[in-house]
């Protein structure tokens, strides 16, 4: 599965806090893929992508697109800091 994750927003729109990756979880660790995988789920995305966020224009955004995962293509959500767990932004943070 490959996850792509751009990053970007906040207060102010603070350019230097945009960010972009590409993560292979083939690539990662078998403790860190399954974490990754679990995660990044397109049906636990959509779920996130659901969570009312309230305040959340100000925080940051995050455009993540998943492929490779399911047969019917790449699954693209973006969500605000406010609709992500902290688990998932330290995962994010991690890769």
């Amino acid at each position: 599965m490959i996850i792509e994750i751009r990053s970007h927003g906040g207060f102010g729109g603070i350019a230097a806090a945009a960010q972009s990756r590409r993560i292979d979880t083939d690539a990662q660790p078998a403790e860190m893929r399954a974490a990754l995988c679990a995660a990044f789920r397109p049906g636990a995305l959509s779920e996130l992508a659901r969570t009312p966020c309230p305040g959340c224009p100000d925080r940051m955004r995050y455009a993540i697109t998943v492929t490779g995962d399911a047969a019917d293509g790449p699954h693209s959500v973006t969500l605000s800091e406010g609709q992500l767990p902290p688990e998932m932004l330290d995962l994010i943070d991690s890769v």
